[in-house]
């Protein structure tokens, strides 16, 4: 339970799209997550509207101009590129972006180191997002989602020399990655609108890595259910599936028992 007394001994993770987001409380000194709320809307693309509804939240969870230990705010997009450390030049970020991205009006861009991977994740984000987020707090990390599932998952295949995918799923799109002997060989974003649009774009992505869903292990994460329509498909075509667990690095109250780990899995990873 929070206690806007002890906010200093609190790390608050948002994972946050333009449908909604993911607000979760940490407490340092259990190192233990102690609040999870998930926020959904059909109105896609009304930044407003997030924006509003994530200053509710913060108010009514007590937190509300409440100083905190820190804050990280996970922007959850399709506007990111992936950049080789070695030809990495902070003065184009911009035409990284650009090279497979339409931008839209009004926003900044940023990047993430990923030691993991030997890469930069370059992304943009809006502008007004950026003033809103600082204006709730000045002690704000940025990163972009796919540099924490991308961290994460190499992390948790580290000590594995076996070729493994990793799915994360938002509630638009899906990331991809395959790691074999602790490398990062294959990732990529897909939108997708059905299951049939999924289950393509991810067989297809596995055939073109010369991999068969009847062998190589698929592990989920994300805005997704064992008992989905999208998973029963899968189950047709992959015959190992799984769901990403804990690693034990950050407890998670009993109280929050009830959501999935996936669906968390971001901005746990992002504390862990």
């Amino acid at each position: 339970m929070i206690d806007p007394a002890r906010s200093l001994s609190y790390n608050i993770t948002i994972q946050c799209s333009l449908d909604g987001f993911c607000f979760v409380v940490h407490d340092l000194e259990e190192n233990k997550i102690i609040d999870i709320e998930l926020y959904q809307t059909s109105e896609t693309g009304d930044e407003s509207l997030i924006m509003e509804a994530l200053g509710k939240t913060v108010f009514k969870k007590g937190l509300y101009e409440k100083p905190v230990h820190n804050v990280r705010y996970i922007v959850d997009n399709r506007f990111n590129t992936l950049v080789p450390m070695e030809v990495f030049d902070e003065q184009q970020l911009e035409s990284y972006l650009r090279f497979s991205h339409e931008l839209p009006n009004g926003h900044s861009v940023m990047y993430d180191t990923l030691e993991e991977i030997d890469c930069v994740n370059v992304f943009a984000m809006s502008t007004r997002q950026v003033e809103r987020i600082y204006g709730l707090w000045n002690n704000v990390t940025i990163t972009h989602q796919s540099s924490v599932f991308l961290s994460g998952i190499m992390r948790e295949n580290r000590f594995e020399d076996k070729t493994v995918g990793y799915v994360n799923v938002n509630s638009r799109s899906f990331d991809l990655a395959v790691v074999s002997e602790n490398k990062l060989k294959f990732f990529n974003n897909f939108k997708f609108n059905t299951k049939d649009d999924f289950i393509y774009f991810l067989m297809f992505a596995l055939e073109q890595q010369q991999l068969s869903g009847q062998e190589v292990p698929v592990y989920f994460s994300g805005l997704i259910s064992g008992n989905s329509e999208i998973i029963k498909l899968c189950d047709r075509y992959i015959k190992r599936i799984h769901f990403i667990n804990p690693d034990g690095s950050v407890e998670v109250d009993m109280a929050l028992s009830d959501t999935p780990f996936q669906y968390y899995y971001i901005p746990y990873k992002s504390l862990s």
